[in-house]
């Protein structure tokens, strides 16, 4: 694939990219030292020292990665989004509202991925929906991580008292609510990654 990024576009890839190994390291040294340590200084050390050691691999690779942002092997990539979709779903509190824009960020790269190597229709419209399709998998797989965290916080038999309405999840309101819940969030994010891929297309073609 011949293809030259401007430096926008490189700063955005970059962006996006440098984060990962500084992120994974740092969580993966914490998580590892909570488990066998009990000093928490030691464990904020070792937690500091993995996170250097994430700006380390981007010194030294993260100008490759950024040149050949639109060559990386699918697998990679579904990593990367599984990575930072978990990652938000976190940092939000459970609440899947960021999950929505790393899925349009999905379609934004697909689309830009398809104007660089100048693909026909076909095949532009083919890895949309397959890009789509991925996403709104890994917002099944959120939203059955949300589930979960409910059930574990004793949700159902949860009474809940609205100025408006007032009922007890049962288990039958409380899967009801999740089914439904789950296949509009499921929809909705299929829907924002397939759009975003459209207008970019479209944006870059026009």
């Amino acid at each position: 694939m011949d293809y030259i990024l401007s430096r926008v576009e490189s700063f955005i890839v970059g962006m996006v990219l440098g984060p990962v190994p500084i992120l994974f390291c740092f969580v993966s040294a914490w998580f590892t030292s909570t488990v066998l340590l009990e000093d928490e200084n030691t464990v904020a050390v070792i937690a500091l020292s993995g996170a250097g050691v994430g700006l380390i691999i981007d010194f030294l690779f993260l100008k490759r990665w950024v040149r050949g942002a639109y060559q990386i092997n699918n697998k990679v990539l579904a990593a990367i989004y599984i990575f930072y979709s978990i990652g938000v779903f976190g940092f939000c509190m459970g609440i899947p509202i960021l999950n929505f824009p790393v899925g349009m960020m999905a379609g934004i790269y697909t689309a830009r991925k398809m104007y660089h190597i100048k693909a026909g229709a076909e095949e532009c419209n083919r890895s949309i929906k397959r890009t789509c399709v991925f996403t709104a998998l890994v917002m099944v797989l959120i939203c059955c991580l949300l589930t979960l965290w409910a059930i574990a916080g004793q949700m159902i038999g949860y009474r809940l008292e609205t100025p408006v309405l007032s009922f007890t999840l049962t288990a039958p309101v409380f899967f009801g609510v999740v089914l439904t819940g789950g296949s509009g969030l499921v929809l909705l994010q299929y829907w924002l990654t397939y759009k975003a891929a459209k207008l970019a297309l479209r944006f870059w073609t026009a």
